[in-house]
């Protein structure tokens, strides 16, 4: 039996690494990781480049604020000891996909936030926040890293938890989908 492994962005094992006021959940997100071990996948958890890079006490950003030489230089650092593993995965004989957070400037896979003008403001309206398609730059680094090795997720996906009108139920059930 093919050994299946998930690297999962790390707001969904840790939703205390969120920018603040971000967090639905106190913790981990049960309801996708409950999904991912009755499916038979084992979990590695991404590292949060936003986290190791701005701290724990930051406002949410676009793409374009986190878009710069020394943030892209902070996530191809860490994005080396994450194919690392995927490589060590992939040796093994391991199916390797990845699991991302959509609508994040740095984890999205399918969807990103942009807005070339916004500056982060606290205040400023979900509206400002344009989520398009794309991927977020901590992704963008990694995959960039993996295709440097010649290697690449079996398949890849985000749970659109930084996307307007987010649904949980709905998102499980994509996910389903995308694991039969």
């Amino acid at each position: 039996m093919v050994r299946k492994v998930v690297f999962l962005a790390n707001c969904l094992l840790n939703q205390n690494a969120k920018v603040a006021q971000f967090a639905f959940y106190p913790g981990v997100v049960y309801p996708i990781v409950d999904l991912l071990r009755r499916k038979g996948y084992e979990v590695e958890q991404l590292p949060c480049p936003e986290l190791t890079f701005m701290g724990v006490n930051r406002w949410w950003q676009t793409k374009d604020q986190y878009d710069t030489p020394g943030y892209r230089k902070h996530c191809r650092a860490i994005a080396r000891s994450t194919a690392d593993l995927v490589e060590y995965y992939k040796r093994a004989g391991c199916k390797v996909y990845l699991v991302g957070l959509d609508g994040s400037p740095s984890s999205g896979v399918r969807l990103t936030g942009r807005n070339a003008s916004w500056g982060g403001r606290p205040f400023a309206s979900l509206e400002q926040y344009q989520v398009v398609p794309g991927k977020g730059v901590w992704i963008e680094e990694l995959e960039e890293e993996l295709a440097r090795r010649g290697l690449a997720f079996d398949g890849e996906t985000g749970v659109p938890m930084d996307v307007p009108g987010f649904k949980m139920d709905e998102a499980v059930k994509e996910l389903d989908r995308f694991f039969e």
